[in-house]
């Protein structure tokens, strides 16, 4: 084994968590302690953070947060990698990091795969205004918080409507729990300590993210993809609309985007649940449905159908929706 072997060998060991004594590793890798001692200290010069832990049980160790050994990718692995950053970028969800690292992928790459990456890179952009608006920063802080179980604090702008101006925002102390991409917005589900309550933000609305030293013990909680998915397709709205339509789940998809409406199995079909804060608006939807339906709920929504006929019969036969 050379002696670049052998540090690269080293650093990997060294960086698991565990200490090992220059009398391990020597025994290891088959040389003398002072041959470990003076590679340890080329890596400690190449910037590695290298801890000496005293004691009889002592030796070398290093935190993995601190280490990053070199990467052996196969050429395939590596053009996944360096297709899933051409996306994000594409995305509208780049850094400079995610810059950096792509250029450096495609440089290990065959020229036919770099001009591949490249092709992908042009291939795909997001509209002007239409950019996701998640920082990726804090992204990475929220799915740290959520791996190490530490309790997370930001502003929350709140939801305003169309009456009012401006932004107000919260702050807010939780457990985050997951984050969950619903339609084109990034969601967190979260206990919220304050409140004492499970609770669904949207990442586009967080500010001043930071995770905080505070661990906490995990909670029996709902499933978040169906809590989330309930919070932004009927909590948020004036009225609640559930049908029963005689077709499979995946049929009823194809008319209610899940991004819109909740959509499970029911002995006879599926269930749809969707929020409007206008009733009329959901005559419309219900009626367009293109199976035979059964309304559950609302029972006002029967008055807003009978109104959609009448107007729809007026139309068919007069040919416009007012007096003629």
């Amino acid at each position: 084994m050379t002696a670049d072997s052998r540090l690269l060998s080293m650093l990997g060991m060294i960086a698991s968590g565990r200490t090992y004594s220059a009398t391990e590793l020597a025994a290891h890798f088959r040389v003398t302690p002072r041959s470990i001692r003076r590679d340890i200290a080329n890596l400690r010069q190449l910037g590695y953070v290298i801890e000496s832990v005293p004691g009889a049980a002592g030796g070398y160790r290093a935190h993995s947060r601190t280490v990053l050994p070199p990467l052996q990718l196969e050429t395939g692995e590596a053009l996944a990698t360096a297709l899933g950053l051409a996306l994000l970028n594409g995305a509208g969800l780049g850094t400079s990091n995610a810059d950096s690292a792509t250029a450096k992928l495609r440089g290990m790459l065959p020229a036919g795969m770099r001009e591949t990456i490249g092709d992908i890179s042009m291939a795909v952009s997001v509209v002007a205004g239409h950019e996701p608006g998640v920082d990726m920063a804090a992204v990475m802080t929220t799915a740290s918080a959520i791996a190490s179980r530490s309790v997370l604090t930001f502003a929350h702008a709140k939801r305003m409507s169309a009456e009012s101006s401006g932004a107000k925002s919260m702050e807010r102390r939780v457990e985050p729990v997951r984050m969950v991409v619903l339609g084109a917005h990034w969601y967190l589900y979260a206990w919220d300590l304050a409140r004492n309550d499970w609770r669904v933000f949207r990442l586009d609305r967080m500010s001043q993210v930071h995770e905080t030293t505070f661990a906490f013990a995990p909670r029996d909680h709902p499933d978040a993809e169906a809590a989330v998915s309930s919070a932004v397709t009927t909590d948020a709205y004036r009225h609640t609309v559930i049908i029963d339509v005689d077709a499979t789940v995946a049929e009823t998809k194809s008319w209610f985007p899940t991004r819109t409406a909740t959509i499970t199995k029911t002995a006879d079909g599926a269930r749809v649940e969707y929020g409007v804060q206008d009733l009329a608006w959901a005559a419309v939807i219900t009626a367009a449905t293109p199976v035979d339906f059964r309304v559950v709920e609302p029972p006002e929504l029967l008055g807003a159908l009978r109104d959609l006929g009448e107007r729809a019969a007026q139309v068919s036969r007069t040919g416009a929706s007012g007096i003629v």
